[in-house]
C-alpha cells in the first residue's frame, strides 16, 4: 500500500526532524547554510509547486544545475512530488542534453539561469518538455525557482510504493549506448544503511564529498546519505580546483572527505608544490571512489596529505560503494577491499561458475540497494540483473587467498594477446610507475595482420619529452615489470585523456590516430 513515509524525500529528512535537530545545519554552500527545518520547508513548497504545474507521479523531471543548495532542494522536491528526478551534469553539451532529455522523456526541466542557453539551443527538438523552471531567470515570464520555494504552499509528500521509481541516473559506463539506471525510494535508502555503517558517520558529523550530484557517487555521498545520517554536508558549486578545495576544507573542517583519486592526486601535487600544510590532516575518514586508484599515488597521498585513504569500488546500479578497503602500497595492484555490509559479491567465469582463488572472472553483485533496472530504447528492462537479483557487471576481478577483491579492468576493455588476457588497468599502472608518465590509458589495437596488441596513450610528465627515445624506454620498462606479452607495441602521446564529468576514464573514446605498423614478432 502506498505510504507517504516511503517517499525518499520524507525518509531523508525524518531522522533529523523526529530527532529534534530542526535547527541543525543540513547543507552548507560557501557562506550559505540551510537547516533541516529550512530544507524541509523548501522541499515541501517545491513539491507542491511541481504537482501544481501538472507533473504527475512517475513523470520525469530533469535537473540541470550546479551543486548548490537549490539543486539539492530541486532533486528532493521532485521526489517529494512523486515524480522521478533526472539529475544531469552541468558540463553536458546541447546535443547531450537533447539526447538525455529525449531519452528520459522528461516533461519538465529545472535549470540554472547560466546553464539555460544550452537548453535553449535544443528546446525546439523536445516536444515532451512541457515546463521549464529557472533559478535566476533571464527573461520575463519564465517560471522562477526562487519564487516557488518562497511563496508556494507547502504540500504533503505524495504517497508512493517503496519500489516506485524516484531517480533516473545516466552513467558513462555503457560506452556509446544511452542507458538510464532506475532507482526506487527503497533502493536508495537501503544503500545508505550499509554505506553509513561502513564509513561510521552519524548525527553531528560533517561530510565533504567532492563528486557531482548528477552522479550516483556524489548524490549518495554528498546529499542523500548525509541527510539520512543527520549530518552536515558541504556542497561545492564550482569545479574543484585545488585552491577552492583547500579554502573549503580549511573553513569547513570536515570529519569525512570523499572524492576521486584524481582529486586526491591534484591536491597532493599542489600542496607539495606550495609546501603547505595538509588541508586533510584533521579528517577522521577519507574515501576515494569513482575511478581506479593508481598504486604510486597511495604513498604520495599518505606522505603529503597525511591521510590513510580507503579505496572503494562502486556502481550506479547499487547506488553506492559496494567493495572497499584501506589503500596500501604493499598489496597486489588493484586492491579494492571486501564487500560492504549487506552487499554480496562473487567472481564467476563466462558460464556463471565461481572461479578459483587468484583467477580473473566477472564480478557479480547482489544488494538491497540494487536498482530496478534500466531505461533503454524508451522502455524499462532488467538488463544484466538476473531473476535471482544478481547483477552481472562489466568488471573483471580476482579474489586473493585473504578474500580481498582486486579490480582487473572492465570486461569489455580486456583483450587477449596470443590467447592470454591482458588487463589495460595493469599495463596502465606499470606505465604510470615510470617518472616520465603522468597518466596512461591502454586499449587493444589491430596490427597489420589483424592481431590485437596493446596500444598506449600517454600524457607525459613535466620535464620529459615525448618521442621515439621515450617510447623505447617505456617499452623496455614495462617488459621488465610485466609478462613480456603485455608490453605496449605502440605509443601515442596526447595532452589529456578523455574523462567523464565525474573523472572516470572513458577508454572507449580512445581511437588510434595513425595506421598501426606490423608489431614486433616473437613477443606473443
Amino acid at each position: 500500500m502506498a505510504d507517504r513515509q516511503d517517499n525518499l524525500a520524507v525518509r531523508v529528512l525524518a531522522p533529523a526532524l523526529t530527532g529534534g535537530r530542526f535547527d541543525a545545519v543540513a547543507l552548507r554552500e560557501g557562506e550559505r547554510a540551510w537547516t533541516y527545518r529550512e530544507l524541509a520547508d523548501k522541499v515541501a513548497r517545491l513539491g507542491g509547486a511541481i504537482g501544481g504545474l501538472g507533473v504527475a507521479p512517475g513523470e520525469r523531471v530533469a535537473i540541470l544545475m550546479r551543486d548548490t543548495l537549490e539543486a539539492a532542494a530541486a532533486i528532493l522536491g521532485v521526489i517529494h512530488a512523486g515524480a522521478v528526478a533526472v539529475p544531469l551534469s552541468e558540463l553536458a553539451r546541447p546535443d547531450d542534453l537533447r539526447d538525455y532529455l529525449d531519452h528520459a522523456q522528461a516533461v519538465m526541466a529545472i535549470v540554472d539561469g547560466e546553464l539555460e542557453p544550452a537548453l535553449d539551443q535544443v528546446r525546439g527538438e523536445l516536444p515532451r518538455l512541457r515546463e521549464r523552471v529557472v533559478l535566476g531567470p533571464r527573461a520575463a515570464g519564465e517560471r522562477d525557482f526562487g519564487a516557488m520555494t518562497r511563496t508556494a504552499s507547502p504540500a504533503m509528500a505524495v504517497a508512493v510504493e517503496p519500489d516506485a521509481e524516484c531517480l533516473l541516473l545516466y552513467s558513462a559506463g555503457f560506452g556509446d549506448e544511452l542507458r538510464g539506471v532506475r532507482h526506487s525510494h527503497h533502493s536508495v535508502a537501503a544503500a545508505h544503511a550499509s554505506f553509513a555503517t561502513f564509513l561510521g558517520m552519524g548525527a553531528g558529523d560533517k561530510i565533504f564529498a567532492v563528486a557531482r550530484l548528477s552522479a550516483a557517487y556524489g548524490l549518495g555521498a554528498g546529499l542523500v546519505f548525509p541527510l539520512l545520517a543527520g549530518t552536515e554536508s558541504l556542497l561545492l558549486p564550482e569545479q574543484p580546483s585545488s585552491k577552492a578545495l583547500v579554502a573549503a576544507l580549511e573553513r569547513f573542517r570536515p570529519d569525512f572527505f570523499l572524492s576521486t583519486p584524481s582529486i586526491y592526486g591534484q591536491l597532493a601535487r599542489d600542496v607539495a608544490a606550495a609546501q603547505a600544510a595538509s588541508p586533510l590532516a584533521t579528517v577522521r575518514g577519507a574515501l576515494a571512489g569513482g575511478e581506479g586508484m593508481p598504486d604510486k599515488l597511495i604513498p604520495r597521498i599518505k606522505a603529503v596529505l597525511g591521510v590513510d585513504v580507503v579505496v572503494g569500488f562502486g556502481l550506479t546500479e547499487v547506488m553506492q560503494i559496494a567493495i572497499a578497503g584501506p589503500a596500501t602500497d604493499d598489496e597486489r595492484a588493484g586492491s579494492c577491499g571486501t564487500p560492504l555490509p549487506a552487499v554480496e559479491a562473487r567472481v564467476v567465469d563466462d558460464d556463471g561458475r565461481a572461479v578459483g582463488t587468484d583467477e580473473i572472472g566477472t564480478l557479480q553483485l547482489r544488494s538491497p540497494s540494487m536498482c530496478l533496472g534500466y531505461w533503454s530504447d524508451g522502455e524499462g528492462d532488467r538488463g544484466a540483473i538476473g531473476s535471482d537479483g544478481w547483477l552481472t557487471t562489466r568488471d573483471r576481478f580476482l579474489v586473493d587467498a585473504r578474500g580481498v577483491y582486486h579490480h582487473c579492468g572492465r570486461a569489455d576493455d580486456l583483450f587477449k594477446v596470443g590467447g592470454k588476457w591482458v588487463s589495460p588497468a595493469e599495463v596502465e599502472r606499470a606505465l604510470t610507475a615510470h617518472e616520465a608518465v603522468w597518466e596512461a590509458a591502454v586499449i587493444g589495437a589491430d596490427d597489420e595482420d589483424g592481431l590485437i596488441k596493446p596500444l598506449a596513450f600517454v600524457v607525459v610528465n613535466v620535464g620529459h619529452t615525448p618521442g621515439a627515445p621515450l617510447e623505447a624506454e617505456l617499452r623496455e620498462f614495462v617488459k621488465q615489470t610485466l609478462a613480456p606479452y603485455k608490453y605496449p607495441r605502440w605509443f601515442e602521446f596526447i595532452d589529456v585523456l578523455p574523462r567523464g564529468p565525474g573523472g572516470k576514464l572513458l577508454r572507449y573514446k580512445l581511437r588510434p590516430a595513425r595506421r598501426r605498423r606490423r608489431a614486433e614478432t616473437g613477443a606473443g
